[in-house]
């Protein structure tokens, strides 16, 4: 017997991976707390204050990775909220995506460890690496958005849909100067990221206004 399936059955075929990538974003943002270790004995000689207060690369880290992960989960909660069907192309795309969220708390841990008195150039390079391959995953997820099978869809959503790819390909390019930076300076290369942190964490008028820059184009 065939089934039939309704619209609104079609338009919830994403649920699922959604479902999936939340619980993995959830695994990532736990994991960066580990990294904060209770004082031992031997730290709190010197008083809980001070042994505290010692700790404040492991505080630093937490929170430039769990900004890391917070956006990436605005991002793909974004985009996902303009795919409504589900492919095969898709679950690989978006497996790419979570392949480089999970890996954010290794680079994390490091950059921790550099905080503390370690080479802190290589650590933000492999912090770098890790948001050159994120850029590049959101990149190939953004073309799966308004690219349901069998749907026509509006010049809006059009130009909106070559909004959000432009977006994520500029990311691409942020990310890769960057990276070229940090062998210049450290500092500037992390002023660089958090410009990046504050374009994405709102997408939305980050795409509105890519959008008004193509229009005043045309």
């Amino acid at each position: 017997m065939k089934t039939v399936f309704t619209k609104n059955e079609r338009l919830s075929e994403t649920t699922r991976i959604e479902a999936f990538s939340d619980g993995v974003f959830a695994i990532a943002i736990t994991l960066l707390i580990l990294e904060i270790k209770v004082p031992d004995s031997k730290e709190l000689e010197s008083g809980l204050l001070s042994a505290l207060l010692e700790k404040w690369p492991s505080y630093l880290s937490f929170f430039i990775g769990f900004f890391t992960v917070l956006v990436c989960w605005i991002n793909h909660h974004y985009m996902f909220n303009r795919i409504k069907t589900s492919s095969h192309s898709l679950i690989l795309a978006n497996s790419a995506v979570l392949f480089a969220v999970s890996f954010v708390p290794f680079p994390t841990a490091v950059l921790s460890q550099a905080f503390k008195g370690g080479d802190l150039r290589a650590a933000v390079q492999l912090y770098g690496l890790a948001y050159i391959l994120m850029a590049i995953v959101y990149r190939t997820l953004s073309s799966f958005v308004y690219n349901d099978r069998g749907v026509t869809h509006t010049a809006e959503e059009i130009k909106y849909r070559k909004g959000i790819t432009t977006m994520y390909a500029m990311s691409i390019v942020h990310t890769v100067i960057t990276f070229i930076i940090i062998y210049f300076s450290v500092f500037a290369s992390l002023l660089m990221y958090i410009l990046l942190f504050s374009m994405f964490l709102f997408p939305v008028w980050y795409t509105r206004l890519i959008m008004k820059f193509q229009k005043s184009k045309n």
